[in-house]
Formats: structure tokens, sequence, C-alpha cells
């Protein structure tokens, strides 16, 4: 039983990775708020918030992927929280499931995400 309290339950590692990023949450009347990832997977990534959210809120969110495109757009459910203290500051750190996002954004994040996986491995060969 406690071997199942300690089971990794990802299914896809993720990577250490700072990027810009926006946030609003949905069914709310808010403008997005901006932000910085602070890892990613294939089916979800950390960011931080100055605002407390809950578990079970989605939130659409728009992330830079630094290639010289529009930022990809996706829709993610607030998994997890955890408070931090960033730079003196009190922040919430936000563990999401991506839940959707459009056909094309999802083909240029799942490329970008796959890159920096080879890129990690590649490290362990040189």
């Amino acid at each position: 039983m406690i071997d199942d309290i300690f089971k990794e339950r990802r299914k896809y590692p993720r990577i250490k990775l700072k990027l810009n990023a926006k946030y609003k949450v949905l069914d709310y009347d808010q403008i997005f708020q901006f932000t910085r990832t602070h890892n990613i997977s294939a089916e979800g990534l950390c960011f931080e918030t100055a605002e407390q959210l809950k578990p079970g809120i989605y939130t659409q969110l728009e992330v830079d992927l630094e290639d010289c495109n529009p930022p990809i757009s996706m829709v993610v459910e607030i998994r997890w929280i955890v408070d931090a203290a960033l730079n003196k500051e009190k922040k919430h750190i936000n563990g999401v499931k991506i839940m959707s996002m459009p056909i094309k954004d999802e083909a240029r994040f799942l490329k970008y995400y796959c890159d920096k996986i080879v890129e990690k491995l590649s490290a362990y060969l040189k």
C-alpha cells in the first residue's frame, strides 16, 4: 500500500523549462494574467500564479514556445497546487493536465516537447 503512495503516475517525463505564458480562468470574466511555466510534459505542465486557484478549475493557457510563431493555446485543468516563495514573493505552483488544444497547436507542442526530450537525452551521449 505504501508503494502506491510513492508510485510515479505520470506517463511522460517532465522537462524543466521556463517559458512565458498567460492564463485566464474559464467561466470568469477575467483578462489574461502573465505567468511562467516551470516544466512541461506531453500531457501536462506546471505554471505559477499570484492568485490561489483550486483543483478542478479550467483555465485557458497560452504558451510562447519561443519559435517565432504565435503562442499555442490550450485548455487545462488544475490538478494540484503547491505554495512557494519565488523571488521573495508568494506564488502558487499549479500542476495541470492538458484537456484540449487546436490540432495545429497540438502538433507544434508535441514536436517541441519531443525536440526537448532529444536535447536532454543527447546530453548524456557527450
